[in-house]
């Protein structure tokens, strides 16, 4: 079982979608240019098209693991999401609280 120190070892960062297209010869794959409080912002691939179209992610706040490793996936960022009954959910903050949150704040 992965200790404290491990879970607290993951980059885990608040982004806000600036851009997002669909990647056209994929069924699943969307590509997102996220603002998580860098210079640049970060170029993340996802296989979430099936649940969530480009216009439904932008100016979203999402949650991105930004030291993962992803395999093969050209991709500077992992978004966070739960699997509910086979559909991706992404995690993102209470709205309640958007005034007071920012692009690059830390998971707590």
């Amino acid at each position: 079982m992965p200790s404290f120190k491990d879970f607290k070892s993951l980059d885990i960062r608040l982004g806000k979608v600036v851009q997002c297209k669909s990647i056209s010869d994929s069924d699943s794959l969307l590509e997102l240019k996220v603002d998580i409080g860098e210079k640049d912002n970060r170029t993340i691939v996802t296989a979430i098209k099936e649940w969530y179209s480009a216009e439904d992610l932008l100016g979203e706040y999402v949650l991105v693991a930004l030291n993962l490793q992803l395999g093969n996936l050209k991709s500077e960022g992992f978004l966070l999401a739960i699997d509910a009954d086979n559909s991706a959910v992404l995690l993102k903050p209470d709205e309640r609280y958007r005034e007071k949150i920012k692009p690059g704040m830390r998971l707590a």
